[in-house]
């Protein structure tokens, strides 16, 4: 189209129709932008989400991990315990023992102490009581307990003190 042509009536009309298009592109534009902003948006809460599926699955994987090393570090413990003193078995058995507890440890594993502590039933597990001066106090520990985390994977067994009755 020649502009150089028309009448000023003509031109107005033109430049009112190309405001028009102008609008309505603009506004198509910022839809589009919209439209964009909300998928990039969905997109980060979708990476938010499966980073923290990721990390929940890798938390429960190290955890599964942690129950079933417990199991060996028993054995481990159950054959150092009746192995001769002098032996250089015991040593190497010791080594592992105590290598495995370590790496354990580094990645989240906590032994639950219980001796000489105030019986707590979410760490404690009561296999015994005896008769002490003091009441609910754990007198001993037959197996150790374990924790991963703020998760309890298992009670400590104890022998839990009870005040001796009183004869009349």
């Amino acid at each position: 189209m020649e502009y150089e042509n028309l009448s000023r009536e003509e031109l107005g009309e033109a430049l009112e129709t190309f405001e028009k298009e102008v609008d309505e592109l603009e506004q198509e534009k910022n839809k589009w932008e919209e439209k964009a902003k909300k998928v990039k948006a969905d997109f980060e809460n979708y990476k938010k989400k499966q980073d923290e599926r990721k990390e929940k699955w890798q938390h429960r994987a190290r955890e599964d991990l942690a129950e079933d090393l417990i199991q060996i570090m028993d054995n481990l413990e159950r054959a150092i315990a009746s192995a001769d003193e002098d032996s250089t078995v015991l040593q190497g058995v010791k080594m592992v023992a105590d290598q495995l507890l370590s790496e354990l440890e580094k990645r989240g594993l906590e032994r639950i102490d219980a001796e000489g502590e105030e019986f707590d039933p979410r760490l404690h597990k009561a296999v015994d009581t005896e008769e002490h001066e003091e009441e609910n106090k754990v007198l001993k520990q037959k197996r150790k307990g374990y924790m991963f985390g703020d998760k309890v994977l298992r009670e400590a067994e104890v022998v839990v003190s009870k005040r001796a009755e009183e004869q009349n």
